[in-house]
Parts: structure tokens; C-alpha cells; sequence
């Protein structure tokens, strides 16, 4: 223990040097201070147990950033996981509806679905069913249309940034009409009729 004794001071220093810069980096993705301090901690624990001979390196703030950024990205994923799980099971249970109800549902819901969806222009409306219906990820709809992963990354985030604004403005809750778009995307209109 007491050759790491040192290596492990500049360890220290380096996590109070940095702690929240990347707390401030990770809340950009996260929007949430605490899950964001827990990313950072847990980026941080990971480069002590296997990266401590980046600890003086020039490069650490580098390597942490991208650890960061990446540890946030798998938690969004999770979170969107989560949230298409919850929907399903909401979705499951009203669906024991009355039969005329239920046409009317399935209408309403396909057009809601199509009108949320031609608001995005055609760029963005493309990688934005390639990313939540065909379910490829960035790297993979980089590849297949030729362009940086930052660019499909823009571009969801603007294609989210009109989902969310088409959910406010016909009082639906965000994540319903993700899942209306999930259903339909897979399955098509849930054949609730039948």
C-alpha cells in the first residue's frame, strides 16, 4: 500500500480538480444533479481500479470526459428502456376497452402518430424512425447514410425537441407518445378489436 500512497494523493487531486466539470458535463445529458454526480463517482471508481496508470497522464480529463459522456449515454438508454417497459405494461392494461372505443382509439392514435411524425423535416425524420423504429444505433445510421455520428446525434435531438413540443401542445405525456410510436412502428396500430 504505501507504493500507491502517492499515486493515490494525485488520484485525489485529480478528482477535486475535476469533479464538477464533469458533474456539470454529465447534468447536459442527464438534466439531473444527482444521477449526475452518481455517473461521475462511478466513472471516477472505475479509472482508480483500472486506468491508475493514467492518473498523471496529460490525457486523463480527456479520458474521463469521454467515460463520462459515454456512462450518461448507457443511462439515457436505460431510462428510454425503462420508460417503453412502463408504457407497454400502461398500454397492456387499458387495453379492455369497449369494441367501438377502441376503433376510434386506434384511428385516433394512428393519426396523432403520423402528424407528430410529418412535422419532422425529411433528414430528420429519417434517422429519427431509423434510431426508435428500426431501433439501429448512431454508429449504425451514420454508416448506412454517410454522415458523422455527431450529425444523427443533432438530429435526434432536434427530432426529440419536436416530439416533445407536438406532446405539450395536445396535452399528451411524452412518453405515451413515444410508446404510441413504438407500437406502431412494430406492430402497427394495436389490433385492439380482435
Amino acid at each position: 500500500m504505501h507504493t500507491k500512497e502517492p499515486l493515490y494523493s494525485d488520484f485525489q487531486k485529480l478528482f477535486r480538480l475535476h469533479h464538477n466539470t464533469l458533474c456539470m458535463h454529465a447534468y447536459k445529458y442527464l438534466a439531473d444533479s444527482d444521477e449526475s454526480q452518481d455517473a461521475v463517482q462511478e466513472v471516477f471508481v472505475k479509472f482508480w481500479e483500472i486506468k491508475q496508470d493514467m492518473v498523471n497522464d496529460k490525457n486523463a480529463l480527456y479520458y474521463l470526459i469521454t467515460a463520462v459522456r459515454n456512462n450518461c449515454i448507457s443511462r439515457l438508454r436505460k431510462r428510454v428502456h425503462t420508460v417503453s417497459m412502463e408504457d407497454e405494461a400502461v398500454y397492456n392494461r387499458i387495453s379492455d376497452t369497449p369494441l367501438e372505443e377502441d376503433r376510434k382509439e386506434s384511428t385516433d392514435i394512428q393519426t396523432l402518430v403520423d402528424q407528430a411524425l410529418a412535422l419532422l423535416p425529411p433528414k430528420c425524420g429519417a434517422i429519427f424512425r431509423m434510431s426508435r423504429i428500426d431501433k439501429l444505433t448512431y454508429q449504425q445510421i451514420a454508416n448506412e447514410l454517410g454522415i458523422s455520428v455527431k450529425t444523427v446525434e443533432n438530429q435526434m435531438g432536434k427530432a426529440i425537441g419536436i416530439m416533445r413540443e407536438f406532446a405539450r401542445t395536445h396535452y399528451i405525456p411524452f412518453s405515451i407518445l413515444f410508446a404510441f410510436i413504438y407500437f406502431i412502428g412494430h406492430r402497427g396500430i394495436p389490433n385492439l378489436y380482435v
